[in-house]
C-alpha cells in the first residue's frame, strides 16, 4: 500500500479556523491602536500650533485670537510654522477661537489634549 502525504480535510479545517479565530482578535485591536494613534498625531499638530502661536503673540504687539486658515498662513508666513499642518485624518480640522481666554484650540473629530471624544464609538 502507498503511503499518503498530505493533510486530511479535517486538518486543514481546523487550521482556518484557528486562524479565523486569532484574526477576530487581532483586528479590533489594530484598528484601535490606530485610532488611537492618529488621535496622538493630532494633538501633537495642536501643540505645534498652540506653540507657534504663543511665539507669534510674544513677537508680536498683535495677540492672536482664533485660529483657520488665514492664522495658519500667517504663522507660516511669520516662520512660525514651517509648512501647513498636515490633518491627522482626512476630516480632522483644527480650528480655535477665544485663545486669549481659552488657550485652546481643538479638532472637529478627536477634540483637544485637554477635552479628548471618545473615539470608541466611531
Amino acid at each position: 500500500m502507498r503511503s499518503r502525504k498530505g493533510f486530511t480535510l479535517i486538518e486543514l479545517m481546523i487550521v482556518i479556523a484557528i486562524i479565523g479565530i486569532l484574526a477576530a482578535i487581532a483586528i479590533p485591536n489594530f484598528r484601535k491602536a490606530r485610532q488611537q494613534a492618529r488621535q496622538k498625531a493630532c494633538f501633537a499638530n495642536q501643540r505645534v500650533i498652540m506653540g507657534a502661536i504663543e511665539m507669534y503673540n510674544m513677537d508680536t504687539n498683535a495677540m492672536m485670537d482664533s485660529y483657520g486658515d488665514a492664522e495658519e498662513t500667517s504663522l507660516i508666513n511669520g516662520k512660525y510654522l514651517k509648512s501647513k499642518i498636515v490633518p491627522a485624518e482626512a476630516n480632522c480640522a483644527i480650528t480655535g477661537s477665544n485663545l486669549i481666554k481659552e488657550g485652546i484650540v481643538e479638532c472637529s473629530v478627536h477634540g483637544s489634549p485637554e477635552n479628548p471624544k471618545n473615539l470608541d464609538g466611531a
